[in-house]
């Protein structure tokens, strides 16, 4: 992407000024919502509100037409009804602004043709200097810029490492909310819709070049030209890890992409292709998309070795076969480590040589985080995974201690050992640890364990340590990022 393209965007993603068409007057309109969302956000940059009858909303005065602004537009956000869109589009040109994200709908997406020459006649104004995001789309969210999409206003604040790109306008919004409590943050999300003139290609060769974004995500549904796509992610997978989530590659799936962006969604089997010869890391779903970006984003160390500590011989057999699976390894401890760890475990019932199952699941705190020391300064293996089953942590065993009127700790206390040092043990043993955190506890009673479960998992997430709710979905992230060939190979620490 040539430096005058470029700088255009750069003003798009942090604008000075923007200027909001359509519904600013009325509640649950695009354009009023849009309004809240950026001052409940807290965007810093001029906003303008802009309809023929004029008047005052949250205390802004609303402009009539654009040519009374009379500060800096970099940015509009067209949120009238479709055939009104390009006007708005020729008055942002006539300004001077330098890209508009539509959010209306009723363009290709609806098969008709007039709906879709309208799209064209969109495009074609883009082609008169102006970049256009979408049509029927939810628009750009930037914390850098202090600019977010539909409907973002309580969307993290502090920039980060991790940009998406997604066709999807729901997908973008719950990929933002869902990033919150995985520990990624975001440099730029782009909900791009049909793709008018801004798609999948254009952004993607952006991020290839911008400094902020270390790892990018996308959902794609279709693209226009195959060929550059494959150029662009070469390039990019070549600078930074890429995960793609493509929708529509079954017959029924390529039909409803058709529908909701007007998009060929295209054949498994040459995206298959696509991937293997990019570089490009294809996962199926918004879970195991966010799965693998937490995983890249948070393990340092590299290599594929893991080790596990968990209470329950399940366990180790469902790791071990996953292990294989997803191609990690699972060394077989030392005799020293072995006979270390049964000092503490002198009983039978216990399998120490990895993974290491605890025989219960309810271990003293200090116990948990002497083994995990332990094996992080002894054994060679690059991630520890350990298993917190927190039913019967905070349910089971709770309970008969009150049948025996014994006091019992809290979810917190049995964990805080390891919460303790963890920092401490990654650091100094150059390291990986993944908590794996089960919860069963699943009925209505229950809902104060699920309160202390997702706070604690923000506890570990401030340590650095990713939180994964599933054994399976742990290791299926840890392999398929594959932390050796892709964090290590591009330095993402």
């Amino acid at each position: 992407m040539e430096s005058k393209e470029r700088a255009v965007l750069d003003r798009i993603f942090e604008p000075a000024g923007v200027a909001i068409f359509g519904g600013v007057h009325e509640p649950g309109k695009f354009g009023h919502m849009m309004l809240q969302s950026l001052i409940q956000y807290g965007y810093k940059g001029k906003i303008y509100p802009v309809s023929p009858a004029g008047g005052e909303v949250f205390g802004l005065n609303v402009l009539k037409s654009l040519s009374h602004v009379d500060g800096p537009v970099d940015l509009g956000c067209i949120c009238v009804p479709a055939k009104e869109v390009p006007g708005a589009l020729r008055d942002c040109l006539e300004r001077g602004v330098s890209g508009a994200e539509i959010l209306s709908s009723g363009f290709s997406e609806t098969g008709d043709a007039g709906a879709i020459a309208l799209q064209d006649e969109v495009a074609r104004i883009s082609r008169l200097g102006i970049r256009i995001v979408g049509p029927n789309c939810f628009g750009i969210h930037c914390p850098r810029g202090g600019l977010t999409l539909l409907p973002g206003f309580d969307f993290a604040k502090t920039p980060g490492p991790v940009a998406l790109i997604s066709q999807s306008g729901g997908v973008a919004t719950d990929f933002c909310h869902e990033a919150r409590t995985a520990g990624l943050s975001l440099s730029k999300v782009v909900s791009y819709g049909n793709g008018c003139d801004l798609e999948a290609v254009s952004l993607l060769d952006y991020l290839s070049g911008d400094s902020e974004t270390r790892y990018v995500a996308a959902y794609l549904e279709g693209v226009r030209d195959g060929r550059r796509l494959k150029e662009v992610l070469r390039k990019l997978a070549s600078r930074k890890p890429v995960v793609i989530w493509k929708g529509g590659l079954t017959p029924t799936g390529a039909k409803a992409v058709m529908s909701h962006t007007g998009s060929m969604a295209g054949e498994r089997a040459v995206w298959s292709g696509l991937f293997a010869q990019t570089g490009a890391l294809q996962v199926e779903g918004l879970e195991e998309l966010l799965d693998v970006m937490t995983a890249m984003v948070h393990l340092k160390a590299g290599g594929s070795r893991i080790a596990l500590l968990g209470g329950g011989g399940a366990i180790g057999v469902f790791c071990s076969d996953l292990a294989y699976r997803y191609g990690l390894e699972l060394p077989v401890f030392s005799d020293n480590t072995v006979a270390s760890l049964r000092k503490w475990f002198p009983t039978p019932g216990n399998s120490l040589r990895n993974p290491v199952d605890t025989g219960t699941p309810v271990i003293p705190a200090e116990i948990i985080a002497g083994i995990v020391e332990k094996i992080l300064m002894k054994e060679t293996v690059d991630v520890l995974v350990v298993v917190f089953l927190i039913h019967p942590l905070a349910v089971v065993r709770p309970a008969f201690m009150k049948m025996d009127s014994l006091p019992s700790p809290c979810l917190h206390d049995m964990v805080s050992p390891l919460l303790d040092r963890a920092d401490d043990l990654r650091k100094t043993s150059g390291k990986d640890l993944v908590v794996v955190m089960e919860n069963r506890a699943v009925l209505p009673s229950d809902l104060d364990v699920e309160k202390d479960y997702r706070e604690l998992k923000g506890l570990f997430l401030a340590h650095g340590v990713p939180v994964f709710p599933s054994v399976a979905r742990a290791m299926r992230a840890i392999g398929k990022a594959r932390v050796s060939a892709h964090c290590a190979r591009f330095n993402c620490s």
